[in-house]
């Protein structure tokens, strides 16, 4: 496949790129007589989606199976007489699980069209023979949404205690419980909740202390006071300390201490009380 360059379209100073229907025709012909398939639960491999296509009926052709990492098949076939066979032969299972299956459309769009359309069988029970036509089951099954198809056996009479269509249905997801999500750790099982002395302490480290301007020489004579104040408080300390030795030992007290020349002096030192 070689490639070419082609200008774009500018608009508002955007490049845009303009595709013609003449330029997917051939691929819209190419992709009808495929199929989307979705098995609800884990996808199964490409070898046991092959063998459940085989399973369904004869085929000019081997059918092309293509897996999608969205976990979905596209499947297609020789024509869109093959493809309508297998749409017509469901309600489908693959290893207990239902499989979902709808014709293949140029706009699809698995996310937006699987998660919230899925096609049902649906069963009419007592329906009077004379209404075993197109008309009138296309028109019972437009009240439920989009009728598709109806299975060989509605199209063929072979049946006549119920008839069954295939219709698609919107849908709508409803949660009746979710699991607790932590938004700091991204785990399910709990979640985060700031304890009240972690958001103090938090406040704390964040808030800025307010400042105020002091004029140069107050702010020296604040730091001197305090500075004084100390070494006041200290010295009256040793003083009632010195003062209470004395009453314990009386007016005389013998002080030994070291000495260059004798290691063992005794000094006498007069304590004079005022």
């Amino acid at each position: 496949m070689n490639l070419k360059y082609t200008s774009p379209i500018i608009i508002d100073g955007e490049k845009i790129v303009e595709i013609l229907e003449e330029d997917v025709a051939r691929d819209n012909e190419k992709w009808a007589p495929s199929i989307v398939i979705y098995v609800v639960g884990t996808a199964p491999s490409i070898g046991a989606m092959e063998r459940f296509i085989l399973e369904q009926g004869t085929f000019t052709n081997k059918p092309v199976i293509l897996y999608h990492k969205d976990g979905y098949f596209v499947v297609r076939f020789a024509n869109e007489g093959e493809r309508d066979m297998v749409l017509c032969s469901g309600p489908h299972y693959l290893m207990r699980r239902p499989v979902i299956m709808k014709p293949w459309v140029p706009e699809f769009n698995f996310k937006e069209e699987i998660l919230t359309t899925i096609p049902l069988w649906v069963k009419l029970p007592n329906l009077p023979l004379n209404c075993w036509n197109e008309v009138v089951l296309s028109k019972i099954g437009s009240i439920l949404g989009k009728p598709l198809y109806a299975d060989e056996c509605t199209s063929q009479v072979n049946r006549i205690s119920f008839a069954r269509i295939l219709v698609e249905v919107d849908i709508k997801v409803w949660f009746e419980w979710k699991p607790i999500f932590c938004q700091k750790c991204l785990q399910v099982g709990h979640s985060y909740v700031e304890k009240p002395y972690t958001q103090v302490l938090k406040k704390g480290l964040t808030q800025d202390k307010k400042k105020e301007w002091v004029p140069g020489n107050n702010r020296d004579k604040e730091q001197n006071n305090d500075i004084g104040q100390d070494t006041v408080q200290m010295m009256e300390g040793m003083m009632q300390q010195q003062k209470k030795g004395m009453q314990e030992q009386g007016d005389w007290q013998i002080v030994r201490h070291k000495s260059t020349k004798r290691r063992d002096k005794q000094v006498v030192i007069l304590m004079i009380r005022r």
